[in-house]
């Protein structure tokens, strides 16, 4: 059978139905207190059971709708949770940390020259059809291009442009660019070894450089009628127009440092 959830459809089958009971019942004890159901806690547990009951049954993808492009830090998270809403799968930082480091080898290969065979196959049979700008989908953009030409291209920048994003990044806590993902970052900016010093000011130029250069050559290799520059500030309207889907009347969801935890709506849809 198949439930409906906004728009996008979760195909249930025995299995799959008794491990919805089982998070229903482990999330009804908390129903009793409406701000413990809203605690970080709370909603990050939901989300790994979801992912869990979701893991039963992988509908392989055929092929990405949506592309994006770019680095985390940089709205990945938001547009990562508004593609959801929107009726995708999309794919973010986990598929190589968070979730499963055995996925990692493959992406260093590619970064080395490599196929990138094998990090596609990954992403189709993990059920995606859209990627963020966030690592590794985001730094392969032009192998996605190339394999999908129907595919739309988001180049998504931070709000606050090239500085916004060193300030970002000089905090120090972005868990998939200084531990993790190190070197595949590092074959594509210079902006995640450790002990580097973000007070300096040649330090500081440096990423921002690559940074911008890399957004530069995003919107001279994506052809116009394909891409849509786009940060989180933007609300809704130029994201859904741009997919030619109703504008939702729910709030945007801002998010920040990788916190998917934190989104309304399940990323286990699929349009």
């Amino acid at each position: 059978r198949n439930y409906m959830y906004h728009s996008g459809v979760i195909h249930c089958d025995l299995k799959m139905f008794m491990a919805w009971v089982t998070l229903i019942a482990l999330t009804l004890p908390g129903l009793a207190d409406a701000e413990e159901c809203h605690s970080t806690s709370f909603l990050q547990n939901k989300v790994r059971i979801v992912q869990s009951v979701r893991s039963l049954k992988v509908q392989p993808s055929t092929g990405i709708k949506i592309i994006g492009a770019g680095f985390g830090r940089s709205s990945s998270t938001s547009v990562q949770c508004a593609l959801a809403r929107l009726g995708y799968y999309p794919a973010g930082g986990g598929i190589t940390f968070r979730e499963n480091k055995k996925f990692l080898p493959a992406w260093l290969d590619w970064a080395r020259g490599g196929s990138f065979e094998p990090c596609l196959q990954q992403v189709l049979q993990l059920g995606y059809n859209a990627t963020t700008s966030d690592q590794p989908t985001g730094l392969a953009w032009k192998e996605f291009m190339d394999r999908f030409p129907a595919a739309k291209v988001l180049n998504i920048e931070h709000p606050l442009g090239a500085q916004g994003f060193v300030d970002s990044v000089a905090k120090g806590d972005w868990l998939g660019c200084f531990t993790g993902q190190q070197e595949l970052m590092s074959y594509f900016m210079d902006c995640c070894n450790f002990g580097l010093n973000f007070t300096d000011s040649k330090r500081r130029e440096v990423c921002a450089n690559d940074y911008s250069r890399t957004h530069e050559k995003i919107k001279r290799t994506v052809p116009a009628h394909r891409l849509l520059t786009y940060t989180a500030s933007d609300g809704w309207e130029p994201l859904a127009n741009f997919l030619g889907l109703p504008v939702p009347d729910d709030d945007f969801p801002h998010l920040s440092g990788g916190k998917v935890g934190m989104c309304p709506w399940p990323l286990d849809t699929q349009r």
